[in-house]
């Protein structure tokens, strides 16, 4: 038998078709429903690494299937709020599932892609601020929400001339569009797996989904984003040579304009966690770098519980030239790599954690014309 560590080494070897379970265990889904729901140890230490407080206002950007949401709950014991979203409608329902199931109450979650997190102002809005719908089986029915503290809560709905049709279609088109910015590879193979073994708990279908438009700048105290990645970090995968210095790089992108998001939408005083399931530094140690540099406000804090080894210092440089910066000398201990091949066999995983500190006028135009 072959150890974790050794399947990360190797590139070749023979695998074996299992057709009966090595133990009497049974499976755990559907067991001790509402009670259990299993973790890796990172994503645990990342809900711990966000310390949500008491009063706060907690956003998790990403936040299917709701694992890191519940433990951020449950951490503030159900009281203040979370909002989770996640652009896909199923998604949301499950992360929805997830809480009702924990009993938790706390937890607000919408229909919103990441990237269109934090809410553009224009002449086209309605003027009553309207920022989130409800999808009823495609049907998409616009109603008042919150967007931040400036959003009365008895704000007038304005609906003449809006039929159900018509939103319909405008949430069905407004989804495909957000399909063609990225699909990644990981979201690709588990659409196969869903039409290969069918209907699962993770198939939910025909349940209301609240949509929103986003949120305003500086609206939550702390904010989560477990980001889309390579995914390069979970057990070894007979397809993981897929993965190209491109695609790698494309995921680094798209990671990139997501922590724009979270920059604008944290306040001033507030955290950002930034997490991936990935090994790859382009996705991990860079984007610290790119975070560090671009955003002079943000600094690195320590984290607690600190289970995970030191970050990468220095840099890559790739055949075409492009250098890829890491981190510097004394960064590395306010990170967290975890590494498959470590004693504590976890899967791969990366936690930064940010504070935010005072936004100069200058950000706050850039963020407005962008």
């Amino acid at each position: 038998m072959m150890s974790r560590a050794g399947m990360f080494r190797v590139s070749e070897g023979i695998a074996v078709d299992m057709s009966n379970r090595v133990y009497k265990l049974p499976s755990f889904h559907d067991v001790l429903e509402g009670e259990i729901f299993l973790q890796n140890l990172p994503s645990i230490v990342t809900a711990h690494a966000l310390d949500p407080q008491k009063g706060e206002r907690i956003l998790d950007m990403c936040a299917a299937p709701g694992g890191k949401t519940t433990a951020i709950a449950m951490l503030m014991k159900d009281e203040e709020e979370v909002v989770a979203v996640d652009r896909s409608h199923n998604k949301v329902l499950v992360i929805q599932k997830l809480a009702a199931e924990m009993g938790l109450n706390c937890i607000t979650a919408f229909k919103l892609d990441a990237l269109k997190a934090v809410w553009q102002r224009n002449d086209s809005d309605i003027t009553t601020d309207l920022c989130c719908s409800e999808e009823i089986d495609g049907v998409t029915i616009q109603s008042s929400d919150l967007l931040g503290s400036h959003v009365e809560k008895n704000s007038s709905i304005i609906m003449e001339g809006m039929s159900a049709e018509k939103s319909g279609k405008e949430s069905v088109s407004n989804e495909k569009a957000n399909e063609r910015t990225y699909v990644s590879k990981a979201d690709i193979r588990k659409n196969i797996r869903r039409i290969r073994n069918g209907s699962g708990r993770n198939q939910c279908n025909g349940g209301r989904v609240q949509n929103s438009k986003g949120f305003s700048p500086n609206s939550f105290d702390r904010v989560l984003l477990d980001a889309p990645c390579s995914a390069l970090g979970l057990r070894p995968r007979l397809f993981a040579g897929e993965d190209t210095i491109e695609s790698l790089r494309n995921h680094a992108k798209y990671q990139r304009r997501m922590f724009d998001q979270a920059v604008q939408l944290a306040r001033p005083g507030g955290i950002i966690v930034y997490s991936t399931c990935t090994i790859n530094p382009g996705e991990n140690e860079a984007l610290v770098r790119y975070a560090l540099d671009r955003y002079t406000f943000l600094s690195l804090v320590p984290q607690h519980p600190r289970i995970g080894g030191p970050g990468l210092v220095g840099h890559c440089e790739f055949p075409d030239g492009y250098i890829e910066e890491w981190l510097r000398p004394g960064e590395e201990e306010l990170v967290q790599r975890f590494d498959p091949s470590s004693p504590h066999d976890t899967i791969g995983f990366f936690i930064a954690k940010f504070i935010v500190g005072p936004k100069d006028a200058q950000f706050g135009k850039s963020c407005a014309s962008s």
